[in-house]
């Protein structure tokens, strides 16, 4: 998981989340915010309170970006949740009313129960619930037949990549890598000898996922130089 400072929403709705005292940060329909440092940590799950947090993230049907996964996956796994949510919402809203009126002698048939969520919001709720449904049909088959089932492939830079890593960790710079490389030399040795491979006509392996980018001289299957993180 590589949360990103960015809160994202797959749905038609525009979308409100209630921050601090006066202030909420808008989403628009099929669009993202980016939040600070300060939100990302407020958002992100683990710390006290998160539960309410991811629920009221599920309900409004947004997510914090994982740059690890594709926005089909995620936007998929969302709209379920935000579905989920909503559906579990005027569910027991119509339960509690049913029994209600039925302790008080109230008509409980079809035709008043619309009337009560129309006049309640819940039938505008349910409504949006089913347009989700249908975005939803559309995302499943998207990652259904996604082949790396929502991982991100990622081109890793072969002159700040250490290969010797399984997988492989691509560094912040060339000088971050020569630097671990300096601290560990088992590490190193195996990364000098992969990069600096002997010329004859044995492939060299590459640990990590079928795909891994490959320095200049490495044999690959994967001709786009893409790893499947």
């Amino acid at each position: 998981m590589s949360l990103i400072t960015k809160l994202v929403n797959p749905t038609p709705f525009d979308v409100e989340i209630p921050y601090e005292k006066g202030i909420s940060i808008m989403i628009p329909a099929d669009g993202e915010v980016d939040l600070s440092m300060q939100q990302l940590y407020d958002f992100l799950p683990g710390k006290p309170g998160s539960e309410e947090t991811r629920k009221l993230l599920n309900f409004e049907g947004v997510f914090l970006s994982d740059s690890d996964l594709s926005y089909d996956f995620q936007a998929l796994q969302t709209l379920k949740s935000c579905v989920r949510e909503r559906m579990d919402r005027i569910n027991t809203f119509v339960d509690r009313t049913k029994n209600s009126r039925l302790a008080g002698g109230a008509a409980v048939d079809e035709a008043s129960m619309k009337e009560v969520k129309e006049s309640s919001g819940y039938a505008r709720m349910e409504e949006n619930a089913n347009k989700l449904v249908a975005r939803i049909k559309i995302l499943e088959k998207i990652v259904n037949a996604d082949e790396n089932k929502g991982t991100v492939r990622q081109n890793l830079d072969p002159e700040r990549t250490c290969f010797a890593m399984n997988p492989p960790r691509q560094f912040p710079s060339k000088t971050a890598l020569a630097m671990y490389l300096s601290e560990n030399p088992e590490t190193a040795a195996k990364h000098e000898a992969l990069i600096n491979p002997v010329e004859d006509d044995t492939p060299v392996h590459v640990p990590g996922p079928v795909g891994g980018r490959v320095a200049s001289g490495f044999r690959s299957a994967d001709s786009e130089g893409e790893f499947n993180g």
